[in-house]
């Protein structure tokens, strides 16, 4: 086991090109009549929030996914240290953020949070307002050659925005452990997003490492506003 992870932790670190990506995400399910008021609110917390610069909260609506997922928003906090990332969670305290807590929860159904990092990326995420998550089920002795294909793949594909592959490290649902995620500047670019003359060696490599992992679910986000 210690053999795989240091075997992990040098195929990573061979990839100038990777960034890495912390993240922390809250799922919130909002009936369609108050998606406004939860918009508002969010916005009037995390605008005037204290936050470090290389820290970012986006707000978005998710009109894409299956029907298992209950989510209908997502609210981000990502960085490029996992230290600037807890510090502000850490900071998510006090009279004003009970008071958001208080007024959310007259609005919103349900709420779930989850947590993790990338292993891989095509380098900083873009302001792109439209991401794709794809989630997968994969066994340890899986990752690193999962890992070894994707970076193939990244490097024969010249991706407009953003795309990396990580880790779901908390809040895991049924079983999902590893993401895909990919940025688009429009729904044109998100459609058009596949294989060409170029890249199909590379796709073709990936997709038959994808298919000895189990597929879990995916959706698409659409951005409100950043922070």
């Amino acid at each position: 086991m210690k053999n795989s992870i240091l075997v992990l932790f040098l195929l990573v670190s061979t990839f100038g090109f990777s960034q890495n990506v912390f993240w922390y995400d809250v799922l919130l399910e909002v009936d369609s009549k108050n998606a406004s008021t939860v918009a508002d609110l969010v916005d009037g917390f995390y605008s005037n929030h204290t936050k470090a610069s290389n820290v970012k909260v986006s707000f978005s609506s998710i009109p894409l996914k299956g029907a298992g997922e209950k989510a209908t928003h997502i609210i981000s906090i990502t960085s490029d240290s996992s230290e600037s990332l807890a510090d502000f969670r850490n900071s998510l305290k006090g009279s004003e953020w009970d008071l958001y807590l208080s007024n959310m929860s007259t609005y919103v159904v349900s709420s779930r949070a989850s947590a993790g990092k990338s292993l891989i990326t095509n380098g900083f995420e873009t302001e792109y307002p439209i991401g794709q998550m794809w989630g997968f089920e994969v066994k340890n002795t899986q990752l690193e050659e999962l890992v070894q294909a994707f970076g193939k793949l990244i490097k024969s594909y010249k991706f407009e925005g953003f795309v990396g592959l990580g880790q779901i490290v908390h809040g895991t649902d049924n079983g999902e452990s590893v993401y895909i995620y990919g940025t688009y500047s429009d729904l044109n670019a998100a459609f058009n997003f596949g294989p060409n003359e170029k890249n199909a060696e590379a796709f073709a490599e990936f997709s038959q490492v994808l298919d000895n992992v189990k597929y879990k679910r995916s959706f698409t986000r659409v951005l409100i506003k950043s922070y």
